[in-house]
């Protein structure tokens, strides 16, 4: 897992190379032919896959502990989190995050609840390639992965720098040499159940809409330029009525 966000760069990128581009609608998405084929390929995977998995999970495993899952796995992503706010030179957001992963990590019996929002300590979320949009780094060519959905050159690199900051990613437990690889394994598939629940809604709203993938486009655009700047957008109403992908991109 550790590598695998270089991996799938290097896989859309070379796929994007050899593809002959079709005239594209919009000039931030140069592939849009490939990325179109794409497209219809994670369709099926939802359709076949993630939609079946998704259902089958919510149908056996009660609202309280997939709570208990997504204010844990939310209390892990801390250190990244403060990592990147740091990198952003943003203290005051750096000092939120890690009063919460104090306070949830303790109070909230090792991120089980988020006890620090009771505190008025509201969490946030920041990842490389936000850093990266805050130094001035371009995105780079629009681009859907296979199996990850929409993405950009600049955030699948982000994501690899995250998997590195990630100290579980490289903390060795002493006597358990396998221990780190099990527990990055179970927070894989829980974070992907936990967060195919949302999905599933979200993905059928974006279906409806006359062009779904042009608005799967805009909305991923529209929304990360507004991770980048803490939320703000030319126009809040532009997308009201789109799903927020980034949910799904971690």
């Amino acid at each position: 897992m550790k590598y695998f966000y270089m991996g799938a760069l290097a896989l859309a990128l070379s796929a994007c190379a050899t593809t002959q581009q079709a005239e594209s609608s919009s000039p931030q998405d140069p592939y849009e032919g490939f990325n179109r084929k794409v497209f219809l390929f994670n369709g099926g995977v939802s359709k076949y896959a993630l939609v079946p998995t998704a259902k089958a999970y919510e149908a056996v495993t009660p609202e309280f502990a997939r709570d208990r899952v997504g204010d844990t796995l939310s209390n892990l992503k801390s250190p990244v989190v403060f990592a990147n706010d740091v990198l952003q030179a943003k203290p005051a957001r750096a000092s939120d995050t890690l009063f919460r992963f104090v306070i949830n990590s303790t109070v909230g019996i090792g991120g089980l609840w988020d006890a620090a929002d009771y505190f008025g300590l509201s969490g946030h979320k920041e990842d490389f390639g936000q850093t990266l949009g805050v130094w001035g780094v371009d995105t780079g060519p629009y681009l859907i992965v296979p199996f990850l959905g929409p993405s950009n050159p600049r955030d699948l690199l982000g994501q690899g720098i995250d998997a590195a900051l990630d100290p579980l990613n490289w903390t060795e437990f002493s006597g358990q040499p396998d221990l780190d690889d099990d527990i990055a394994t179970a927070r894989f598939a829980l974070g992907t159940l936990n967060g195919s629940i949302g999905l599933v809604e979200q993905l059928e709203t974006l279906n409806q809409q006359a062009e779904p993938y042009i608005a799967m486009r805009r909305i991923y655009m529209s929304q990360r330029d507004a991770a980048i700047n803490d939320g703000k957008i030319d126009d809040e109403n532009a997308f009201d009525d789109l799903p927020d992908f980034d949910e799904f991109v971690d």
